[in-house]
């Protein structure tokens, strides 16, 4: 047994019968586990990660500026869009005492993203817990919101030959387009929640079978695999269908043959190949289908829920732990398996790359298992959710602002208790003075008033994790963060800037961005041996997490007049030069899936969904995934010391009028972004040959927008999975961390799964127990 599993048997257990807050007909599980020992992070993190459901979840632009005016259509500006948030946002702050509100809650949450919301839902319904949501945004979901366009259009008047002006609506999701698990078990960690919480009858899945792939848009047409005369490569067309043996004997069996490898594999040794690796990954997801997200807590009581399922605990970690929960690369390259069919290698890097924004091999092991065991089982299916993902987010919010019910009598309490706070962006997370607990933080609205809010439970952080240092404001604070026993708090060495931290993407900045190409993946950092005190500096963990790339979003409404929509998939996947890349290496790194805009997503959501635009009309979402580096973007002149888009102090400066550099200009940074479009405009016209000529709306945002409007440093995905938080435990006991930068990671599921290990760890371990018995009698979990 591992040093791991031999915890469970060297524990010293001590029987005692507590008595319950409140009085409960629920039976209580009498054993309490003490121990000396830690458990080890890497088993806690295995759970979580398993639990987590593949998702191509890309971050959102926002808001976005107007760059598009067809001379046809009547909307058309030059000034930079605002999404309709207030100027008034950058006030100057009034602290005079008559000026400042104060509010009391048991826990408070900064940010109303996913991970957020979830911990916020879980706390107010299941431990009856006061609630207060701080979110900078005018609007809940963080990176995976929705928002909706009101377009003013010429129709043609049936009475006379006039046209008139009409108001149209549209709803567009910023964030993710792919989920899986939502409508059939076994359910995702995000189902998991909205289930527990009573809310996912909020929300109606439209399950659909599989995507488009296209390779090489805008060449000449064919499916075909060789080269033309010239040596253009032919378009390829074909479909992802999800469930056992499509993939198999369809796309796999096509194009494999035709791949180059090391070792001359065909076919057969492909389908071979990938049938190996399934089952060989199978232990890591098998046992964690029977493991929900609300036996998930951080810190040292974390094993404590999970001995309820101690079966499929020792099933997960059948290869042993640091493979189980490390990134995917030992069974792609060995020791554990080798992956050698070129064709499905790079198959397994796109379906990473849509997860992680990394590679496969950099992408965590347990997401790449339930993503071929889910994708591939019988009644696999995609889900959407009707009306956009802005449903999801509304329900969240209702879980966290319902009245619940508490003790015996089933009495409704809590009414106007918790809230999603919007417009209020943290300003700190304060502490006592010694640092040693977190007792509130202080937010600033819309129009610079300040509120104090009383946190007398403790606080959860689902900021991005390059934030924590900056929220906290005492020095004692981050001392006992950076691990310091001598009380001195280590200062941060970027000077206050992102600067610090590892970008994924490395850039040539002799490459002009509008006309080439230069900018790759760094290959992984070498993980060294951690001494003690940096095993313990949490600031310096999330300081230094590498960040993966950003984004480059397209939304676009378009006239679907003669438009066979019916014929068409609910989305595709893009590969501009190709699954293969083309034949340029950039720093000794060739091309392939996860190559610079290379991998379009293009959702199309009006196919399973007709109420997202008006009648005539569709939207359709295009967006580089995760594979646009910041560094482009930003200004040549002040890359040193920069003020980040995120300063509270200019977050609603227009980006014309800034002063950082000739980027930002206006005529430069739209300039830019049309040059960069060109690939996602691209991607839609391989689908719609017209779109641009259908064109009524059209928003265009850069790293720069997701940054700015959503807090993202750099416009980033996330963490890249090596640096990733092994749990959302902190040195300050009643500080918990959720969002993408804690293990799991990137995702819906995953940051769902955060948030409920959060608000698991704001109470006691008898409750959370008491809690599952109670979901376990209502059958929402085994």
């Amino acid at each position: 047994l591992s040093p791991d599993i031999s915890l469970f048997f060297s524990m010293k257990m001590t029987m005692t019968y507590p008595t319950p807050r409140t009085p409960t007909k629920q039976r209580i599980c009498p054993i309490i586990i003490r121990s000396r020992q830690q458990p080890s992070p890497q088993l806690h993190g295995l759970l979580l990660v398993l639990l987590t459901t593949a998702t191509a979840l890309l971050p959102p632009a926002a808001s976005f500026s107007f760059n598009y005016s067809p001379a046809k259509r009547t909307l058309a500006t030059n000034k930079p869009f605002h999404h309709g948030c207030p100027t008034s946002l950058n006030s100057s702050n009034n602290n005079n005492k008559h000026d400042i509100e104060e509010e009391t809650v048991d826990i408070a949450i900064v940010g109303a993203g996913i991970g957020g919301l979830c911990a916020g839902a879980i706390l107010n319904t299941l431990y009856h817990k006061k609630v207060g949501v701080y979110e900078s945004h005018y609007l809940a979901g963080g990176c995976a919101h929705a928002f909706e366009r009101v377009v003013q259009l010429d129709v043609d008047d049936d009475k006379d030959d006039d046209k008139k002006k009409k108001k149209v609506s549209f709803t567009f999701d910023s964030g993710p387009t792919i989920v899986l698990g939502c409508s059939k078990e076994p359910y995702n960690p995000l189902q998991q929640v909205l289930r527990a919480v009573g809310v996912d009858d909020q929300v109606e899945w439209i399950p659909y079978d599989g995507w488009g792939m296209i390779e090489h848009p805008a060449s000449s047409k064919g499916n075909a695999t060789d080269d033309d005369d010239d040596g253009k490569k032919k378009e390829k067309r074909w479909k992802l269908t999800v469930g056992p043996d499509h993939f198999e004997n369809g796309p796999l069996t096509q194009f494999a043959s035709s791949s180059s490898s090391s070792s001359g594999s065909n076919n057969i040794d492909a389908i071979r190949e990938f049938n190996e690796l399934r089952e060989i990954t199978k232990p890591l997801v098998t046992g964690a289908a029977t493991i929900p997200a609300m036996a998930m807590r951080p810190g040292s009581t974390a094993l404590i829920p999970l001995l309820r399922y101690l079966p499929s605990l020792l099933s997960i970690i059948r290869n042993g732990v640091e493979a189980s929960t490390g990134p995917f690369g030992p069974y792609m390259n060995g020791p554990i398996f080798t992956v050698r069919n070129a064709w499905l290698r790079d198959w397994l890097d796109a379906l990473a790359f849509s997860l992680s924004g990394l590679p496969a091999d950099r992408t965590s092991a347990g997401a790449m298992a339930y993503v071929l065991f889910d994708m591939h089982r019988e009644g696999a299916a995609l889900d959407y959710p009707k009306g956009g993902l802005g449903e999801v987010v509304k329900a969240l919010v209702n879980g966290v602002e319902q009245p619940t019910k508490s003790g015996s009598n089933k009495k409704a309490v809590g009414l106007g208790r918790s809230k999603v706070n919007l417009r209020h962006h943290v300003e700190s997370i304060d502490t006592t003075e010694d640092g040693t607990r977190v007792v509130g933080l202080t937010a600033r609205k819309a129009g610079g008033k300040m509120v104090k809010v009383k946190a007398t439970e403790g606080v959860i952080c689902n900021a991005p994790m390059w934030s924590l240092r900056k929220l906290i404001k005492n020095e004692k604070a981050l001392a006992i963060l950076s691990g310091r026993a001598d009380g001195v708090a280590v200062k941060d060495p970027s000077g206050g800037s992102t600067s610090i931290a590892a970008q994924s993407w490395q850039t040539d900045p002799a490459v002009d961005p509008k006309t080439g190409r230069g900018s790759v993946i760094r290959p992984a950092r070498q993980q060294q041996q951690q001494s003690s005190e940096d095993a313990d500096n949490l600031l310096a963990k999330c300081d230094n997490a590498e960040m993966t790339g950003s984004f480059l979003h397209l939304h676009v409404a378009l006239d679907a007049t003669n438009l066979d929509l019916d014929s068409l998939e609910p989305h595709y996947t893009v590969m501009d030069r190709g699954l293969e890349g083309d034949d340029r290496i950039i720093n000794g790194v060739p091309d392939g899936p996860c190559g610079e805009l290379n991998m379009i997503a293009v959702s199309n959501p009006c196919v399973l969904d007709r109420t997202l635009a008006p009648k005539g009309y569709v939207i359709v979402h295009a967006y580089g995934a995760g594979n646009e580096p910041y560094d482009i973007w930003k200004s040549k002149s002040n890359d040193d010391n920069r003020a980040t888009l995120t300063s509270t102090s200019r977050l609603d400066e227009e980006i014309n009028s800034r002063d950082s550099g000739d980027r930002y200009q206006s005529s430069t940074y739209n300039a830019l972004k049309d040059a960069r479009g060109e690939a996602l405009w691209r991607a839609i016209e391989s689908i719609i040959p017209d779109a641009r000529d259908r064109t009524v709306l059209a928003m265009l945002g850069s790293p720069l927008t997701h940054e700015r409007y959503l807090r993202r440093p750099y416009g980033s995905y996330g963490a890249a999975f090596e640096d990733c938080l092994k749990d959302g435990s902190t040195n300050i006991s009643n500080l918990m961390l959720a969002g993408d930068g804690v293990f799991p990671g990137i995702g819906i599921p995953a940051v769902a799964l955060s948030g409920a290990s959060a608000a698991n760890g704001m109470v006691k371990v008898i409750e959370q127990w008491q809690c599952l018995d109670e979901l376990k009698s209502q059958k929402l979990i085994s």
